[in-house]
C-alpha cells in the first residue's frame, strides 16, 4: 500500500504544474468564499510569494548549490512558499473539507518532488550536499540557521525563473474568488 501511495506521489509529482492546476479549479468550484474568508486568506497568499520571491532571487538551478538566503533556513524554501500561499487560498474557499484535500494534495505532490530533486542534488553535489543536507531541515525553517549571505539577492534571477507568472496566477485567482462572492 505504501509503495502505492509512493508511485502516485511520483505520478503526481511529475505532473505536479498541470495536477495543481486541475485541483485549483476544482477547489475553486467547491470554494464559498466571502469578503472576509478572502482577506483572511490574502496574508498568507502574500507570504507565500514573498518566500518563492526571496527565495527566487537566490537560487541558480543546475549551476550552483543554493545554501545562503532563504536556503540556509530550510532546503526548500519555493515549496514551502508554495504551501503557505495555497493554504491562503484555501482559506478564502471557507470549506474545511479542502483544507484537508489541500493537505493530502500537497504532500502526495512535493513530498516524491523532493526526494527526487535530493537524489538529482546528491548525484551533483555529492559531500556539499550531505554536509547541506545534515544543517538544514528539508521543509520547516530553522530558525537559528540565517547567516550573511555571500551571494545577493538578484532581481535578474526571479524574472528569470519566471516569477511574474505566479504573479498573474495570484491576481487571477484573487479575481475568480471576488467573483463567486
Amino acid at each position: 500500500m505504501k509503495n502505492r501511495i509512493g508511485e502516485v506521489g511520483t505520478i503526481l509529482g511529475r505532473n505536479r504544474i498541470v495536477v495543481s492546476l486541475l485541483i485549483g479549479g476544482a477547489f475553486w468550484f467547491l470554494s464559498k468564499p466571502t469578503f472576509l474568508s478572502i482577506a483572511v486568506g490574502v496574508p498568507f497568499v502574500l507570504l507565500g510569494e514573498a518566500i518563492r520571491i526571496w527565495s527566487s532571487g537566490y537560487i541558480r538551478k543546475n549551476e550552483e548549490l543554493a545554501t545562503t538566503g532563504p536556503y540556509a533556513l530550510t532546503r526548500n524554501p519555493l515549496y514551502l512558499g508554495n504551501g503557505i500561499m495555497g493554504f491562503g487560498f484555501v482559506l478564502m474557499g471557507r470549506d474545511l473539507s479542502l483544507i484537508f484535500f489541500f493537505f493530502v494534495f500537497f504532500t502526495l505532490i512535493y513530498r516524491s518532488t523532493i526526494q527526487r530533486e535530493e537524489a538529482r542534488l546528491s548525484a551533483k553535489f555529492g559531500e556539499r550536499f550531505a554536509e547541506y543536507v545534515a544543517a538544514v531541515p528539508r521543509f520547516f525553517p530553522r530558525w537559528t540557521g540565517w547567516r550573511k549571505s555571500e551571494i545577493d539577492f538578484d532581481w535578474k534571477l526571479v524574472l528569470k525563473h519566471r516569477e511574474h507568472r505566479t504573479w498573474l496566477g495570484i491576481l487571477l485567482l484573487l479575481l475568480l474568488m471576488t467573483y463567486k462572492v
